[in-house]
C-alpha cells in the first residue's frame, strides 16, 4: 500500500512539473547550515521547480536561461562572493529583472542595508523576516514567478517586433532596389526614345533630301531635255524646215524614261500593305524592281508559312529595309532573300557578298537595323546581323510558330511610340 502512495505522488509531482513554464525555475542560494535544502523540499512539494546553487560562480550562466525567481539568504548576500552576484544582476539585459527574495533576520536597520545594496542590481526585491511561514514564503514566489513571466513576454514581443523590423527593413530594402532599378529603366527608355526620335528625324531629313536630289538629277534633266528638243522641234517647224523622225522618236524615249523614272520613285515611297497571303508575292515584286543598283533574287522554300498577317507585314518591311541597306553600303554583286523554316521557326533572311558588316558596337549601328529590331520585337522575333565565314553581311529574323497571333497581344508585348516618332516610321515605311 506504501508503493502506491509512493507512485501517485510521484506521478502528481510530474503531472505537476509538465505544467510549468520555461524559465520559471527558482534559484535558491543560502551558505549556511540546511536552508537550502528545507526551502527546496518545501517548494518542490508544492510544484515549483527549484535548483540549489553551492556556488556563486554557477549561476552567472544560468540567470538568463532558465532562472524564474531567485531566494536566498542574507548571508549569501552579504558573503565574500555577494558582489559577484551583484554585478551578474546588474548585466542583465533591458527587458529583464530578476526577481529577488532575501530572507533575514536582522532588525530595521539590517533590513535598510540589505534593501538599498540589493536594489542598486535589481529592480524588484522583497525582503521576508524570519521566522516566516509556508504560506508567506509560497506567496511571494508566486508573485516573484507571475512578474517574471511577464518579463519573459516583454522578451518575446522585443523579440518578435526586432525580427518584425527586420524583415520590414529587407523589405524596405528590396523595394528600394526594385525601385531604383525601375528607375534606371526608365531613365534608359526616356534617353533610348528621345535618341531614336533624333536619328528618326534626322533620317527623314536625309530622305527628303535624297528624294529631292533624284528628283533634280534624274527627272528634272529627263524633262528638261524634252524641253530642249521639243523646241528645237517648234523652230524647225516654223522655220518649215525638215524635221527627223529620229527626233520625234528621242523625244518619246525621254517621256518613257521620265514616266518610268516617276513610276519608280512612287513605288519606292508608296506603302504596301502585306498580309500572310501575300508575302511571297511582295518580295517578288520587291526584288524585281528597277531602282535596284544590285541584282536581288528570292529563294522560297515551302515548309515556310506565315499566317499571321500583322507578322507577314513586318516581316516584308525587314526585308526592305536589308535590301534598301545593301545596295547603299554593301557593294555587293548579288542580294539573296531566303524563307525557310528551322525546327520551329519561320526564317527570313537577307544575304549579300559584298564587304561584310562592320565590327563595331551595336550601339554604332546605323538607324536601319534598330528600325529592323524593333520590327522583329513588335512580332514577337529577334532579329541577328552577321557577317558569314564566306563574306558579306547576313540579316536573319527567326519567328517562332507561336509569335504574335492578335494586334491586342503585339500592343501587350512592346514599347509604344510617342505620336511624333510613330509619324516619321509610317513615312519611311
Amino acid at each position: 500500500m506504501r508503493r502506491s502512495v509512493d507512485n501517485d505522488a510521484t506521478r502528481d509531482k510530474h503531472a505537476r512539473m509538465s505544467r510549468r513554464h520555461k524559465g520559471e525555475c527558482v534559484f535558491i542560494i543560502a551558505p549556511v547550515g540546511q536552508d537550502a535544502e528545507t526551502m527546496a523540499a518545501l517548494l518542490d512539494a508544492r510544484g515549483f521547480e527549484t535548483q540549489i546553487c553551492h556556488k556563486l560562480d554557477e549561476f552567472p550562466r544560468k540567470i538568463t536561461d532558465s532562472a524564474g525567481a531567485l531566494l536566498l539568504t542574507e548571508e549569501a548576500l552579504e558573503s565574500a562572493q555577494g558582489s559577484l552576484l551583484l554585478d551578474v544582476l546588474k548585466a542583465q539585459p533591458p527587458w529583464s529583472e530578476l526577481p529577488l527574495i532575501i530572507l533575514t533576520s536582522g532588525g530595521e536597520s539590517r533590513r535598510a542595508g540589505l534593501l538599498n545594496l540589493a536594489a542598486n542590481a535589481a529592480g524588484t526585491v522583497t525582503l521576508l523576516e524570519r521566522p516566516i511561514s509556508t504560506l508567506t514564503l509560497l506567496r511571494s514566489v508566486q508573485v516573484a514567478l507571475r512578474s517574471r513571466r511577464r518579463q519573459y513576454q516583454v522578451r518575446d514581443l522585443v523579440t518578435q517586433l526586432a525580427n518584425l523590423n527586420e524583415t520590414l527593413e529587407h523589405r524596405v530594402r528590396e523595394r528600394t532596389a526594385e525601385l531604383s532599378a525601375a528607375n534606371r529603366q526608365l531613365e534608359n527608355e526616356i534617353s533610348w526614345r528621345k535618341g531614336l526620335e533624333g536619328q528618326l528625324l534626322e533620317i527623314s531629313d536625309r530622305e527628303q533630301q535624297r528624294l529631292g536630289q533624284e528628283l533634280h538629277d534624274g527627272l528634272c534633266q529627263h524633262l528638261t531635255a524634252v524641253a530642249f528638243m521639243a523646241r528645237s522641234v517648234a523652230l524647225r517647224l516654223k522655220n518649215h524646215r525638215v524635221i527627223e523622225i529620229e527626233d520625234i522618236e528621242k523625244i518619246a524615249q525621254l517621256v518613257n524614261d521620265a514616266a518610268t523614272d516617276t513610276r519608280n520613285l512612287s513605288r519606292a515611297l508608296h506603302r504596301i500593305d502585306v498580309d500572310a497571303a501575300g508575302l511571297v508575292d511582295a518580295l517578288r515584286d520587291l526584288v524585281d524592281r528597277e531602282i535596284w543598283r544590285i541584282p536581288c533574287r528570292l529563294d522560297f522554300k515551302p515548309s515556310f508559312h506565315v499566317e499571321n498577317d500583322i507578322a507577314a507585314g513586318e516581316l516584308y518591311r525587314i526585308a526592305r529595309e536589308a535590301v534598301i541597306n545593301a545596295n547603299k553600303h554593301s557593294q555587293a554583286r548579288e542580294i539573296a532573300i531566303r524563307l525557310e523554316r528551322v525546327e520551329n521557326e519561320m526564317v527570313l533572311r537577307v544575304i549579300d557578298n559584298g564587304v561584310g558588316f562592320p565590327s563595331e558596337p551595336k550601339t554604332k549601328r546605323g538607324l536601319g537595323a534598330h528600325i529592323m529590331g524593333y520590327r522583329a520585337r513588335l512580332i514577337g522575333a529577334r532579329l541577328e546581323i552577321d557577317s558569314p565565314k564566306e563574306g558579306g553581311t547576313r540579316v536573319s529574323c527567326y519567328l517562332p510558330n507561336n509569335a504574335v497571333q492578335s494586334r491586342k497581344r503585339k500592343n501587350t508585348r512592346t514599347r509604344s511610340f510617342p505620336a511624333k516618332i510613330t509619324k516619321v516610321l509610317a513615312a519611311l515605311i
